[in-house]
């Protein structure tokens, strides 16, 4: 019995002590974003000190403090001290403002392993199968539209549900509801975001007349690359588009002056130049009518092809 209240008061201790330590500024070396982790830096606490002194047992419980994301041989990717929030309200997804910048962290680990994609599952418990929406997808696409926002290519991210067991707390809240995985594409879906990357349609700030590359346009180009590593025979077209506020003449250089900003930065990331051609269509080929502001807005575009 003495033992079984040692353990305890060694538990209590050991979640104290991990949670002070993540939010501890001035202990940690590293001067990044101190909640997180990298694919170098995977949860020390629980490899040195709980594993050795309580076994998997204390390893496992702590793991399932806050958001993290799983690779493909289950390694730990990221984590932060505190999770995601679910309702049984709605499928909307509540971010603490500790958890701002997990979209980067995303974005950069796509950028660099362009051979895999992430699935989000959304959890439901047993109240929720009944449900006429699919409350577990609508929470996963409720995180996958706030990635893509973030530049990342929509094909490598895949939403499912999770039937899961849990109760929601008395303000109808649930701490965490989102699992994050990375995966190996597999060969038909290299096929799928391979047909995305060869005809991409780009929005990003082409609607202003000065340049600015964001990050729509920088994760894809590590995309762009990694595709003409692979098909080195390729070429690709650049055409800019614009609305049809002002003259023709105006329009046909204001697309051209985008489409060559475009190319001027595929450049500088490294893209073969003999590989890039740059052209511009101006207002001449609209997808929407130039009656509003909206349908305006999705005619100031650029469209990217490879062939």
């Amino acid at each position: 019995m003495k033992n079984l209240f040692s353990f305890f008061i060694f538990l209590l201790f050991a979640c104290l002590a991990m949670r002070w330590y993540y939010s501890c500024n001035w202990c940690r070396k590293d001067t990044g974003i101190n909640t997180t982790y990298t694919e170098e830096k995977i949860n020390p606490y629980t490899d040195a000190l709980a594993k050795k002194a309580y076994g998997d047992s204390i390893a496992a419980l702590s793991k399932t403090v806050g958001l993290y994301a799983k690779g493909p041989q289950s390694q730990e990717v990221f984590r932060y001290v505190e999770n995601l929030k679910i309702n049984n309200t709605n499928a909307d997804v509540f971010i603490p403002k500790s958890l701002e910048g997990f979209d980067k962290q995303i974005a950069n680990y796509l950028g660099k392993h362009q051979d895999q994609e992430l699935v989000i599952y959304g959890y439901k418990n047993n109240d929720e199968n009944n449900d006429s929406i699919d409350t577990g997808t609508a929470r996963a696409n409720f995180i996958k539209n706030i990635l893509v926002e973030a530049g990342i290519n929509p094909d490598r991210i895949i939403s499912k549900p999770k039937p899961y067991s849990y109760q929601y707390s008395n303000d109808g809240t649930y701490e965490g509801g989102i699992e994050l995985n990375f995966k190996t594409l597999s060969e038909t879906r290299v096929v799928e975001v391979e047909k995305s990357i060869a005809n991409r349609t780009l929005y990003s700030d082409f609607g202003q007349k000065t340049f600015q590359p964001d990050a729509t346009l920088s994760n894809y180009t590590l995309e762009l690359k990694n595709y003409l590593d692979k098909y080195p025979n390729k070429f690709v077209t650049i055409i800019g588009h614009t609305d049809d506020v002002g003259t023709d003449e105006s329009n046909l250089w204001y697309g051209q002056q985008r489409s060559d900003n475009v190319k001027d930065y595929l450049i500088s990331q490294g893209i073969p130049e003999n590989k890039i051609k740059a052209l511009s269509k101006g207002e001449s080929d609209p997808i929407a009518p130039n009656d509003s502001e909206e349908n305006r807005a999705k005619n100031r575009r650029i469209e990217i092809t490879i062939n």
